[in-house]
């Protein structure tokens, strides 16, 4: 579906000296598939949304701004499992549904499906996409229903993903779990990850209580998380962009713990609900949880994320 290109407004006195080009905003479209669908800027993959069913949990890559590097990495050496933008628990259980299993070449343990054709709708400001997805060992031991709803660009390029995910136990109790932190210093994770691509440096991670970084904001609540960086090239100037989640007020354990590890050999981050202890679902009970994703231009400023937050949470 096409999205009608907007206008360049000239002034007059690019019209007189005819010196400079203003180069006209893309034309967006969706392009969806059996399999996925796109945001294309011209002719150009903004991001995917990948969901077939044999590739195991959803994720989105390449993510990108318009005209932008990509942001993502995809099953990088050292972490394969890692999908650039993606969800998926660490511990149903006892099975562990994120890590690849020795015996199971590509996929963990616990399998996480989508079992129903996904539902996708889009307007012109807008996509929504519908999933349904089963966590199974042998059975099914929870079911979510995932509904991701993405913007088109504003002006300077940003979009936003609204994530909302209803999470439901069959017919026993599930039991949420990670690798305790107090366990291993890498543990604590669980949830909605950001995996930056390699070319991805000079991060600068900012919460919304102020804290920077892995030795202030690693592990504590916080309404919101931004994880920025610059990309560098020889044929282009420094560019730096950022993503930002905000944890929605209505989520169980708000403001969340979150995850952060911003080495140049993990560039990682997301919500971590799970962080402090695990949590149990009773059988036939439900929750929610919900994100916004902000991909953005320039380094994250405090004051427009909380801006960007309370429109959300409101």
């Amino acid at each position: 579906m096409l999205i009608p290109r907007r206008v360049a407004i000239v002034t007059a006195l690019n019209v007189i000296c005819a010196t400079v080009a203003l180069a006209a905003e893309p034309s967006y479209r969706w392009k969806a598939e059996q399999d996925r669908v796109s945001l294309l800027a011209d002719e150009q993959v903004v991001w995917t949304f990948h969901f077939a069913a044999d590739e195991g949990c959803p994720y989105l890559h390449p993510l990108r701004l318009p005209g932008g590097p990509v942001m993502t990495a995809f099953a990088p050496d050292d972490h394969p499992w890692h999908r650039g933008v993606w969800f998926s628990w660490k511990y149903l259980d006892g099975v562990n549904y994120w890590e690849f299993a020795r015996n199971r070449p590509n996929r963990p343990d616990g399998t996480t499906a989508v079992v129903a054709p996904a539902a996708i709708r889009t307007t012109e400001s807008a996509a929504t996409v519908k999933l349904k997805l089963e966590y199974s060992k042998d059975r099914a031991v929870l079911v979510e229903e995932r509904t991701l709803w993405f913007s088109v660009p504003r002006s300077d390029g940003a979009y936003t993903i609204d994530w909302t995910s209803k999470f439901t136990a069959q017919d026993q109790d599930v039991v949420f779990d990670r690798t305790p932190p107090e366990r291993a210093a890498w543990g604590g994770y669980a949830g909605l990850g950001f995996r930056a691509s390699k070319d991805m440096q000079q991060f600068r991670a900012i919460d919304s209580q102020g804290r920077t970084g892995r030795a202030q904001a690693h592990g504590h609540r916080a309404r919101w998380m931004d994880f920025s960086g610059v990309f560098a090239s020889n044929d282009r100037p420094p560019v730096p962009v950022g993503l930002a989640i905000f944890d929605h007020p209505a989520n169980p354990r708000h403001p969340t713990r979150w995850y952060l590890s911003d080495s140049a050999g993990l560039p990682y981050f997301g919500p971590a609900p799970l962080f402090g202890e695990p949590m149990t679902l009773n059988a036939g009970d439900s929750f929610s949880l919900r994100y916004r994703i902000l991909v953005h231009p320039g380094f994250g400023d405090a004051a427009s994320l909380e801006k960007e937050y309370h429109d959300f949470a409101d």
